[in-house]
């Protein structure tokens, strides 16, 4: 008995899945033109108000929140706090043109910052590099919520972090506090540091 092979319109294909969903949150001349470029991406919401952003984080679960330190009414510190107390917390990316606000974001939990000016490429590559970890740590989660072994513990923080990164026997040049983060290069032998204790900020060369 024969078999008959499958036409190209017998055969199913899963449907494409949605771009990600993205709350850009800010209040700067430049804003309209970062969310029409994200656009061509993600689906993104853009509001210039920290507590327009609150409500809609209440009513919505976007997959990244990109927000500006400096929004008026609140700021986005605030809004990374409470992008962090949901259930399933999308990844944080803070920008500003005040290097010494970024304490505070990271004390908030913001998982990446963006030192303004910055190269709307970078803005893209940041942003993938969050989906990304974010989608491996959602497979994790899924696939392994019975184990609660050490290795997959380490895995998971290393994803929360993000781009930033933990030196804990470095020590805080202002308040000699041991462990310091790392949150932004500034070329490719100096990057930005930051002492969650004093909430100092400055320059000194990239450690591997």
């Amino acid at each position: 008995m024969g078999y008959a092979t499958p036409g190209p319109s017998s055969i199913s294909s899963a449907p494409p899945s949605p771009p990600p969903d993205l709350l850009l949150v800010d209040a700067s001349p430049d804003a309209a033109a970062y969310a029409a470029m994200l656009r061509w991406s993600y689906r993104v919401s853009m509001t210039s108000s920290a507590d327009v952003a609150k409500q809609f984080l209440q009513r919505n679960r976007p997959s990244l929140v990109v927000a500006d330190l400096d929004v008026l009414d609140g700021g986005g510190v605030e809004i990374c706090r409470e992008a962090k107390s949901l259930p399933v917390a999308p990844p944080g990316l803070v920008t500003t043109a005040h290097s010494d606000r970024v304490p505070d974001a990271l004390i908030a939990g913001c998982d990446a910052v963006l030192l303004k000016p910055f190269a709307p490429n970078l803005l893209f590559a940041r942003i993938g590099r969050l989906l990304r970890a974010r989608s491996e740590r959602l497979r994790a989660r899924a696939h392994h919520q019975h184990l609660k072994t050490t290795h997959l513990s380490a895995r998971s923080e290393k994803l929360l972090a993000g781009t930033n990164h933990v030196w804990p026997s470095s020590h805080c040049p202002y308040c000699a506090h041991t462990g310091v983060t790392s949150f932004e290069f500034c070329s490719h032998r100096r990057a930005w540091y930051a002492c969650l204790q004093c909430r100092k900020v400055w320059i000194a060369r990239r450690q591997e």
